[in-house]
């Protein structure tokens, strides 16, 4: 019998055998994902159709984790949960009318993205009263990047939990996406590292409010290297909410990329921060420009209530504790380059799976192109070097890095490092 179908059937039946008068509650549902397989030491990167609550309602909380084929938690140092989106299909997004898959075109349906969890392992937790309304015939989807360690393939599933309310009258929430690389299913940016200890690197984004009302709720998302997340209203120059990375969590092995915070603050209070119709919001993402740290983000998802806003109304969450110093990390090439040395060249191809060059020696200020002739998508990504950068995962195209900084720039491709890498020498 189909997951869905015995869903509705326990339903129908715990419903004709609820008491009179007992039809309000908040049920805790447990869904999986079809089983998702990671090739030894590889990434999978997909999108694909869930299963949702199938009678009408309002998600109170939600988190999520990977589980194996007999639904035993899985831990990050085995699979990995880089990060995982959900999304009701055939409904807007707040910030984002058009997205980019990982495919580099455009998605040809609207989603709206009202869930995400990553390394950090963030769990919703709406503030009594608030719910976020769901229907038994919506379409939910799951967009996901998950990372293998083993030196062996591996099958998963990722498992979601919902706290779902029913028969209640709640104050419903959208989902607020701000994100500093809008719009793409893979929104990363590259800090350079060419600063002092504690010198910040920022990137930041604007969304002006079109209507008024309260966030009651909202979490954080960051990489390697996080100072802080912090959203501010520049109309009146206050300060809303800043999101603060704690480090020290589960290191797998091998190294497959920079470790990212174990944990993110978030907030969840009923009174909400006032925004008001017209406000320019900016967020901004401070992360430490001492060290490269190559395919960052900068991701708040906030849950807003409309309504009406007294204009004298302010209001902020202080931060708690104070920035960390991220942990220095250097990331291992996991595999020697090999061939013979090519020297001064302007550029190689990258296909399946290998880099045409992988030993380079160049001039400094050289602008060097990787051109992308595979069956599936490649990127290229700084492992250890003096400048951070890295390409988007592409399948067809190019992409120019020019080296002016001398120095050995040791690379790899990020969604296969134990087979692509590649060294370049610029002197």
């Amino acid at each position: 019998m189909p997951r869905t179908l015995r869903f509705v059937l326990v339903a129908m039946l715990l419903a004709l055998s609820a008491p009179s008068g007992a039809l309000a509650a908040v049920n805790t549902i447990v869904l999986q994902s079809s089983p998702i397989t990671i090739g030894p030491f590889g990434v999978a990167r997909d999108v694909q159709r869930v299963d949702s609550p199938a009678v009408d309602g309002a998600v109170v909380g939600m988190s999520a984790d990977v589980v194996d084929l007999a639904g035993n938690p899985v831990p990050n140092a085995h699979v990995m949960l880089h990060h995982v989106v959900f999304v009701k299909v055939l409904h807007p997004d707040y910030t984002c009318s058009s997205f980019t898959g990982y495919d580099g075109l455009p998605s040809p349906l609207p989603v709206e993205r009202f869930y995400a969890e990553g390394e950090e392992h963030m769990s919703l937790a709406l503030p009594d009263g608030y719910g976020y309304p769901n229907k038994a015939s919506d379409v939910w989807g799951l967009v996901y990047m998950l990372m293998n360690h083993h030196a062996h393939a591996d099958t998963v599933r990722v498992r979601y939990t919902v706290r779902y309310a029913t028969g209640e009258s709640l104050r419903p929430v959208t989902p607020v996406w701000l994100d500093v690389r809008n719009c793409r299913a893979d929104p990363i940016f590259s800090v350079p590292g060419t600063g002092g200890p504690w010198s910040p690197y920022e990137q930041h984004v604007d969304f002006t409010m079109p209507e008024s009302g309260f966030f009651v709720a909202g979490g954080a998302h960051m990489h390697g290297g996080g100072l802080q997340l912090e959203l501010s209203d520049r109309s009146w120059g206050g300060r809303l909410f800043t999101s603060l990375p704690t480090w020290g969590g589960e290191m797998p092995t091998p190294m497959m990329h920079e470790p990212g915070p174990s944990q993110m603050t978030t907030f969840s209070t009923a009174p909400g921060l006032p925004v008001r119709r017209g406000d320019a919001l900016r967020l901004s993402a401070r992360y430490e420009n001492a060290a490269p740290h190559t395919r960052v983000m900068g991701i708040m998802i906030l849950y807003f209530s409309p309504g009406s806003v007294d204009d004298l109304a302010s209001a902020s969450i202080p931060p708690t504790g104070v920035p960390q110093r991220p942990p220095f990390m250097r990331l291992p090439l996991l595999r020697q380059p090999r061939g013979p040395l090519a020297r001064n060249i302007r550029g190689t191809w990258v296909g399946d799976y290998a880099f045409g060059s992988q030993r380079v020696s160049i001039r400094r200020g050289t602008t060097f192109t990787w051109r992308f002739v595979g069956a599936v998508q490649h990127d290229v990504t700084l492992a250890s070097g003096p400048v951070g950068f890295a390409s988007q995962s592409l399948q067809r195209g190019s992409y120019r890095h020019r080296f002016t900084r001398p120095g050995t720039y040791r690379l790899y491709c990020s969604l296969h490092p134990t087979r692509m890498t590649q060294i370049v020498t610029v002197h």
